[in-house]
């Protein structure tokens, strides 16, 4: 009985200590293959007019009632450019849907895809979910995936509002992103 003990311990022993091993190397080689990459852009939000790039989906009993406009859905296909004019040089589209979540200030949930579609990363996304209040001068959302260029990615963008439309029509958001992804220069998988 003793002899099964002993045997049972040095098993979690040694499978620890291979665990261990396994999860350094592991690190090792993401350390190894990690890229950081700043994006600074421009998000111009259409919200009215003759060509709108964003639209209401669906809202609840209470959107009309609280100044939050809580319950309210959208879906959207934003043009994202280099500078703050719309007429910039296009670097992609955001595309997703927002609501409002919050019942006692305007906070939008995101679930959006920034979508390169010029440059050194067309073809290549972010994948963005996080909570964005509205009302803050600076806002932080998570990067949570990307795809191309921007494999494994995660990281964060910092945003604050460029431009508010007096007439509500369109609003430009400027963003700056920070961007922990996989170097697609390096192989992945080692044998």
């Amino acid at each position: 009985m003793r002899w099964r003990k002993l045997s049972m311990e040095k098993l979690k022993f040694i499978l620890t200590l291979m665990l261990i091993i396994s999860l350094s190397s592991e690190a090792h080689i993401v350390s190894e293959t990690k890229k950081m990459t700043r994006l600074h852009f421009y998000l111009h939000d259409v919200i009215g007019g003759d060509r709108p790039t964003v639209w209401g989906v669906a809202q609840c009993n209470l959107t009309d009632v609280l100044p939050s406009s809580f319950g309210r859905v959208m879906v959207l296909d934003n043009l994202v450019t280099s500078g703050p004019d719309p007429d910039s040089e296009e670097v992609g589209r955001m595309q997703g849907t927002v609501g409002q979540a919050d019942l006692h200030e305007k906070a939008l949930v995101m679930l959006l895809n920034l979508v390169f579609t010029k440059g050194e990363f067309e073809g290549s996304t972010l994948s963005i979910l996080g909570r964005n209040p509205l009302a803050a001068e600076s806002r932080e959302v998570p990067i949570v995936a990307g795809t191309g260029a921007f494999r494994m990615a995660t990281g964060y963008i910092i945003s604050s509002t460029y431009y508010n439309d007096p007439a509500r029509v369109r609003n430009v958001y400027e963003y700056n992103a920070v961007v922990y992804h996989m170097d697609p220069n390096v192989v992945s998988l080692r044998r």
